[in-house]
Parts: structure tokens; C-alpha cells; sequence
């Protein structure tokens, strides 16, 4: 599970999104999950919001796909500094 602290660029993201090869479950409050992958809402709901002092979480349930979630995170940690 991916703990993210900032989303400076949704669109991006939800492009590794697409790209993976297994379903990528948001974490919501109340303990539901929503796959990004195939959910148009819970794409929608990530463009507009703003990750809290916790963050927000995102598993993968396909191994093969971290990579490209590190790379994502690291790229948009870089453009930050």
C-alpha cells in the first residue's frame, strides 16, 4: 500500500493508473475501496481532491505495477524541489 502525501499532477497519475496492469484500489475514510481503474467517479473524486496531513492511500493488487507507481512518485517529488 502507497501512502501519497501530495497529487500535484492527477492527470498523470491516473495515467500510471490506466497503464497498470491490475486494479489499483483508493482507500476512502470510511474503510470502502474504489477502483481507480475501472470507477469514473472515484477517477473524478481524485482530480478535485486535495490529499489531508494524513494523505490518502492506494493499493495495487498486481506486483508488477510498483515500479511504475515509485517512478510516478519520485518524478513529481523531484519537479517539487
Amino acid at each position: 500500500m502507497f501512502q501519497i502525501m501530495m497529487l500535484p499532477d492527477a492527470d498523470n497519475f491516473l495515467k500510471v493508473v490506466e497503464g497498470s496492469y491490475g486494479q489499483v484500489l483508493l482507500h476512502l475514510p470510511d474503510d470502502t475501496r474504489c477502483d481507480l481503474k475501472r470507477d469514473h467517479t472515484a477517477r473524478q473524486m481524485l482530480r478535485v481532491m486535495r490529499p489531508t496531513q494524513e494523505g490518502f492511500c492506494v493499493s495495487l493488487s498486481d506486483a508488477r505495477d510498483v515500479p511504475a507507481f515509485l517512478d510516478y512518485m519520485i518524478g513529481s517529488a523531484r519537479r517539487r524541489i
